[in-house]
């Protein structure tokens, strides 16, 4: 790519998918995103088929969600998916991960300049962020199938992940580069930032039940707002708010159906739109829209291009 893209008053009148850099993407995007995303759910169809009616998880330590439903859906208790829909649904965290992954890769063929925006600048910060969607599914996947505390572990601990990812996002769109204290040396951020988030997810993940998901999940959503809100203000960066006010929107939107869903005023047992499900795609989506939000950034600062 050439190091010297247009003038930030012609970005920023780019039509949407080149806005966000998706525009003309190679086959092989979509051959990982959705073939990825394919061989899960057959691997999943197959386990299903074979352990459809075998209590695998008898032995293992119950959740108190099997103990104490707390969704509409109807449990299967010797089953391998003791929740079929609240499982299933799980796929779209799978797919987005994928293909957050693929764009990575294309990221990283491309090299794109600063001014680009930070995301496609370090596309390790997105690769970190697909690797997260993707234990997001399985872990969320496997605890709506077993019903297990290990299964809840593994669950909580992919969402501490993705909110993990997002802040480091917020903070190296923030400060993409810092000077070496002492030095006039320059160094990316990305680096530290990959790190963090990597032994962060671990951290947590491990000592899940030390720790009040609601108080960690707040935190953390309020370093993102706060510094994805100095960001948005900061001279010389532009970027679509319209992504992130949707992802505010779908967060708010998907509460409520999952209130619904914990009341039981959403759907019967036995229905196919099942109310977490929902909350799942929901929650997917808010992904999607604060991932757009970073990829819209456009830098007019000519001092920081790569």
């Amino acid at each position: 790519m050439p190091d010297s893209p247009d003038p930030i008053e012609k970005r920023l009148q780019l039509k949407m998918a080149e806005r966000l850099k998706l525009d003309h993407l190679p086959r092989w995007v979509h051959g990982i995103g959705l073939g990825g995303t394919a061989l899960v759910f057959l691997l999943s169809l197959l386990v299903f088929a074979v352990f459809r009616e075998v209590p695998v998880w008898a032995d293992w330590v119950p959740a108190d969600e099997f103990l104490h439903p707390e969704y509409a859906e109807r449990m299967y208790p010797d089953s391998v998916f003791r929740t079929r829909m609240n499982t299933w649904s799980n796929l779209v965290y799978i797919c987005f991960g994928f293909y957050a992954i693929a764009l990575a890769i294309y990221d990283w063929k491309r090299k794109l300049p600063l001014t680009r925006g930070y995301l496609t600048f370090a596309p390790v910060q997105t690769f970190l962020f697909g690797l997260s969607g993707i234990y997001l599914g399985l872990g969320s996947g496997f605890f709506h199938a077993s019903l297990t505390r290990y299964g809840q572990q593994c669950d909580v601990g992919a969402m501490y992940a993705t909110l993990i990812c997002l802040v480091a996002l917020a903070i190296g769109s923030w400060l993409p580069r810092m000077r070496v204290p002492k030095t006039h040396q320059i160094l990316a951020t990305w680096p530290v930032l990959a790190l963090l988030v990597i032994f962060g997810s671990l951290y947590f993940t491990y000592y899940k039940w030390d720790y009040s998901f609601g108080k960690i999940s707040g935190y953390l959503s309020g370093v993102l707002i706060l510094f994805a809100g100095v960001s948005a203000i900061t001279p010389g960066k532009y970027l679509q708010i319209r992504w992130f006010v949707g992802g505010v929107v779908a967060i708010v939107l998907g509460s409520r159906i999952r209130d619904l869903d914990i009341a039981g005023q959403f759907s019967g047992p036995d229905s196919l739109l099942q109310g977490h499900a929902v909350w799942h795609v929901i929650t997917c989506l808010m992904y999607v829209c604060l991932f757009l939000y970073f990829r819209s950034e456009e830098r007019g600062d000519q001092k920081n291009r790569d």
